[in-house]
């Protein structure tokens, strides 16, 4: 991260990709597919541009406050799928990082957001943890209450 930081010039014509897990899935060989692969494939022909992987499974959480503004400052950010479920915080046993880590990752990627910042596409387990963020945020922050029976009302997204 700091040969990032030092050198801003390698990401700003760059895709910054996440990986909160270590596969997809298996194909029917039953090899572990790595998505990444893929989206780095296709930015390289489609938009002629290079890639960033972020294996957070294997990393474990990195310093948000340096990360951040890093990964923002690219073409676009992706936070790809994985075998785990948001729902069950005890699947992401065996990664590195915690289910509450990639929840506080996407936080603040959502909170980063800025008309000026790379646009981020959230993937598979990348759109979960996406969904979830904002119901806690939004929780949170008072916009989604409580509604009449109990349960969470809808927050108010214009």
């Amino acid at each position: 991260m700091a040969a990032l930081i030092a050198n801003p010039q390698l990401f700003r014509h760059a895709i910054a990709i996440i990986e909160p897990w270590k596969h997809v899935g298996c194909n029917p060989l039953g090899e572990e597919v790595r998505a990444s692969v893929n989206v780095a494939y296709l930015a390289q022909k489609v938009a002629d541009c290079d890639s960033i992987l972020f294996p957070y499974w294997a990393s474990g959480p990195l310093d948000l406050e340096r990360l951040i503004p890093v990964i923002s400052s690219g073409l676009a950010i992706v936070v790809e799928g994985g075998d785990p479920s948001v729902r069950n915080p005890s699947t992401f046993a065996g990664a590195s990082c915690s289910h509450q880590d990639l929840l506080r990752l996407s936080e603040q990627i959502l909170l980063s957001r800025t008309p000026a910042s790379a646009p981020a596409i959230f993937i598979c387990l990348g759109q979960q943890l996406a969904a979830q963020a904002i119901v806690y945020l939004s929780v949170s922050s008072g916009i989604a209450g409580r509604s009449a029976g109990g349960g969470l009302a809808a927050a108010p997204f214009l």
